[in-house]
């Protein structure tokens, strides 16, 4: 422990290493959170930002472990959170250059056909995320992902969002697990 530390309650290193944890974890995947907590920070009658609302859930949910030993549990960390319904993932398939992701739309609807689904895989050592760019709806049952060379040999952490036809509402996002 540095010199520094010494003297803090072990209260207030906690709290610092969960805010650390959880910054280092999210940082990369910025531009996701922004849109999909967007719904939510312009509904909110304080001044509040997507940062800020998927930060306060990491730290609250996602950081797991007891003092120093603290990580970060992919699984419970949320990227997007809004009332479009999610879906049912079925089969992910991974070669070295492609994912692919079979699912199950539920009901499709005039309202909800068109819903776009988004598949995002982060490499958390190599601090990068990538996600289809292509238009996938909810009634194609099947999104594919075309990896990047430096992402093709890493662990990746995989999640589905979904927004509606106006890019304005989103889901609340989906862990499928590392590959």
């Amino acid at each position: 422990m540095n010199q520094r530390n010494q003297n803090k309650p072990v209260g207030q290193l906690l709290t610092q290493r969960r805010f650390y944890l959880a910054n280092q974890f999210l940082y990369p995947l910025a531009s996701i959170i922004k849109e999909g907590f967007g719904p939510r920070v312009r509904q909110a009658k304080k001044r509040l930002t997507a940062r800020n609302l998927a930060m306060a859930h990491a730290i609250k949910y996602a950081i797991k472990g007891e003092y120093p030993d603290l990580f970060v549990d992919p699984a419970l960390i949320l990227l997007s959170d809004g009332p479009v319904r999610g879906i049912t993932v079925g089969h992910i398939i991974r070669d070295a250059a492609m994912l692919r992701v079979d699912f199950d739309g539920g009901e499709i609807t005039r309202i909800n056909h068109d819903d776009e689904v988004m598949l995002l895989a982060y490499d958390q050592e190599g601090r990068v995320a990538v996600r289809n760019e292509t238009l996938v709806p909810r009634s194609a049952s099947r999104v594919l992902l075309e990896l990047p060379d430096y992402m093709q040999e890493a662990r990746l952490h995989l999640y589905v969002l979904l927004r509606d036809r106006d890019r304005i509402q989103y889901s609340r996002s989906q862990y499928l697990g590392s590959v």
